[in-house]
């Protein structure tokens, strides 16, 4: 983080898009106005919304407002302060990632995978680490929902799940890939899954009044700034791979993603993680342009399925190895060693 910040060239990055930072800026600032942590830093110093034209179209604003949670947690750090929201967001990145890296050690521990593994994490979200963006922490609050759903604490899970979509509303996909997967698995009964898989709905639930809130309080709704960000299967991917100056990068973060969705199917059909993983590689066949072009987007918007879905392939390859060394331990010894029919030579006389 501190490389980071320290990396920043005096003189830096576009025009930023929320007004506030269209003045001198300090360093910390200038990491905030290369992406989209200038937008968090905009809605922790407007809490209640009442400032929407700090960016120039009122539907940008309700696109990032319908994220409160970032924002919020910075204003409570912060305790008001504008000069005080980016160093609060700094310290909320840095403390997030430790969350996500802890939530990664234990679904891996489940799986009885080596706890380090969990140090890929910050590598994968460099991008969310570069721009004070809020996809760890909804990384972690999903990953340990779906820990705690699965060992019954539904009420819990429930929850972080509301937590998590309005952190980033995209962890919807995992509470629809967690709700099919319970339907197809819990329980004897359809009646049986049905009710288990009913407190999933209130995510969804929470996030639908959350954009009505938004959309009366800012005058635009949230969801008419998808344009250019959603589209028709695979159409965005196409026309980015076109356009973008780096196709190979973009390409190879798709086909890394293809392959572990592949692999993780193959060798650990049943496990959730594979579902959600599953998941969100249909979702990212939906994004367009703008998202797969600026600042690697995708690769935060697609956090969960690099990350989930590497945990199935390691909890397999794991299970393998342990399988293996069972089998060489069981295996009868080497031909002559211990073998009662060889006897010493006579010594000579």
């Amino acid at each position: 983080m501190a490389a980071t910040v320290a990396s920043v060239p005096s003189r830096c990055c576009s025009a930023p898009y929320v007004s506030l930072y269209n003045r001198p800026l300090d360093q910390l600032d200038k990491v905030l106005v290369r992406g989209d942590g200038q937008a968090f830093a905009a809605l922790a110093q407007d809490p209640v919304l009442r400032r929407p034209s700090v960016i120039a179209n009122r539907g940008d604003f309700a696109y990032r407002a319908q994220r409160p949670i970032w924002g919020e947690l910075a204003w409570m750090g912060s305790l008001g302060q504008p000069s005080a929201v980016p160093w609060v967001l700094a310290l909320l990145t840095i403390a997030s990632c430790g969350a996500a890296c802890a939530v990664g050690a234990r679904l891996l521990r489940e799986r009885q995978v080596s706890l380090w593994w969990a140090l890929l994490i910050p590598v994968v979200a460099l991008e969310t680490l570069r721009e004070f963006t809020p996809e760890l922490l909804g990384f972690a609050l999903l990953g340990l929902g779906v820990a705690w759903w699965q060992r019954d604490r539904h009420a819990a899970a429930t929850t972080l799940f509301c937590v998590a979509a309005l952190t980033r509303e995209t962890m919807l996909v995992c509470v629809g890939a967690l709700a099919v997967w319970e339907l197809l698995h819990a329980g004897s009964s359809w009646r049986t899954r049905v009710r288990t898989v009913l407190p999933l709905g209130a995510p969804f639930g929470v996030y639908a009044a959350w954009i009505a809130i938004v959309a009366a309080r800012v005058g635009a709704s949230p969801l008419g700034r998808s344009q250019g960000r959603l589209g028709l299967p695979g159409v965005g991917l196409v026309q980015s791979l076109a356009r973008s100056p780096n196709p190979a990068e973009i390409a190879g973060w798709f086909l890394v993603g293809v392959l572990l969705c592949g692999v993780a199917v193959l060798v650990r059909r049943s496990d959730v993680l594979t579902w959600i993983a599953v998941a969100f590689l249909g979702f990212g066949l939906l994004l367009g342009p703008s998202v797969w072009l600026t600042n690697a987007g995708y690769t935060r918007t697609l956090l969960p399925l690099y990350l989930l879905g590497g945990i199935p392939v390691l909890g397999a390859a794991a299970a393998w190895r342990r399988h293996a060394g069972q089998e060489n331990q069981l295996s009868p010894p080497a031909s002559g060693v211990d073998n009662p029919q060889v006897t010493a030579a006579p010594a000579p006389s």
